[in-house]
């Protein structure tokens, strides 16, 4: 059976107010090319599928035409909820996407009430899928534990994930390719940044070791950095994002994972990168190189862009972004000051004093008179003295 795992689109997504929704189509195209030209027999999409709960239409549309799209070439699909979508949405349309072979699941289910799935291959080979959407913490730990003793609130939820993924597996044949999917967070797993803090932690993970070893290949979702848990009884990767989503995962090579596996035999897994998707960058520039360079620099994806300066520019990042309009971070690097140079006023002196002090400690430099004029203007729109 030729299985593909695939993770985190986060389709929808906005990120320093650019809408990555076109990156992510381009991606979505070579990747269906590539499903349909390898005769692929099963998609295993790991979870955040969106970027929020509640996702743009422009966002549905793409992610819903890819599924009818490879659906209609016969492949099949296994979708689980990440903690990005909402399972009552993914509930919703999953029913209706049932008609292009898409099987979703939601929530954490036992595994007679659907946790796990039976697909059968073009060539009639079977699979069985244990299927684990992001369990929060709240619905594996109760209110009582999450106030009590830290460490008791931890070892329960580690002991929730344990008992969802052991029976879900007792489901498991010697005759079936059998598989894992879930969205969770391992002890060990190297994380981008880019990832929801609130549900990462060592305190919301659990081990490598809940893992089955009579599984093929276990598909995980919710890390951005694509890896492999080397501490894993089988087969185990995150496929991580198919966009560099910021720039933690700058440099990161984005791949999906092709598995090949036959009931009764060691799975082999190959990574393939994505094609599509504008690459993240950080670059160190003078003002004078970025003006060489610019006609390259604009090609050369989204940008972050460290400008050695002499002293304190307010309209750098203007400059920066008018040569280079991919730039989408511009970052200062101003000679070190000497501290004795810029004294704190004392205690009770005027605002403006204590905002010029705070500029010539941050900066080296007096600020410029339009930034002074500026801060009055704001002091004394606050203070109510001036209506406009």
């Amino acid at each position: 059976m030729r299985i593909v795992h695939t993770s985190d689109w986060h389709a929808g997504r906005v990120w320093r107010h650019i809408d990555r929704l076109p990156e992510l189509a381009d991606v979505l195209e070579h990747f269906g090319d590539f499903l349909e030209s390898q005769r692929i027999d099963l998609l295993l999409m790991s979870g955040d599928v969106f970027d929020s709960g509640a996702p743009n239409p422009a966002a549905e549309r793409l992610v819903f035409g890819f599924f009818k799209r490879i659906g209609r070439a016969g492949i099949k699909s296994v979708v689980i909820a990440g903690n990005h979508d909402s399972p009552a949405r993914l509930q919703a349309w999953g029913t209706l996407a049932e008609l292009v072979d898409v099987q979703a699941v939601a929530f954490p289910r036992r595994r007679e009430d659907g946790g796990l799935l039976e697909v059968v291959s073009r060539s009639g080979e079977k699979a069985r899928v244990a299927a684990i959407p992001f369990a929060s913490p709240r619905r594996l730990v109760s209110a009582l534990d999450l106030s009590a003793e830290e460490g008791r609130a931890r070892q329960k939820y580690d002991f929730g994930m344990r008992e969802i993924i052991a029976h879900l597996v007792t489901g498991f044949k010697a005759e079936t390719v059998n598989l894992v999917m879930a969205h969770t967070h391992l002890l060990g797993a190297i994380i981008s940044g880019s990832e929801r803090q609130v549900h990462l932690g060592e305190e919301w993970a659990t081990t490598p070791e809940a893992l089955p070893s009579t599984a093929h290949y276990v598909a995980l979702g919710h890390i951005h950095r694509p890896q492999e848990v080397e501490a894993a009884p089988a087969p185990t990767y995150y496929a991580g994002s198919p966009l560099q989503l910021d720039f933690g995962e700058a440099g990161e090579v984005k791949g999906f994972l092709v598995i090949e596996a036959r009931a009764g035999q060691r799975a082999h897994v190959e990574r393939v990168p994505y094609q599509g998707g504008r690459p993240l960058r950080s670059v160190r520039k003078t003002m004078g190189e970025l003006e060489r360079e610019a006609p390259s620099l604009s090609t050369q994806g989204w940008l972050r862009v460290t400008v050695p300066l002499p002293s304190a520019d307010a309209d750098v990042n203007r400059k920066v972004r008018a040569l280079v309009p991919n730039t989408v971070a511009v970052d200062v690097e101003l000679p070190q000051k000497v501290a004795e140079a810029s004294p704190r006023p004392p205690s009770g002196s005027p605002p403006r004093e204590v905002y010029e002090a705070y500029c010539r400690r941050r900066d080296g430099a007096p600020p410029e008179r339009e930034l002074l004029e500026t801060f009055d203007k704001l002091l004394a729109q606050s203070e109510g003295d001036d209506p406009g």
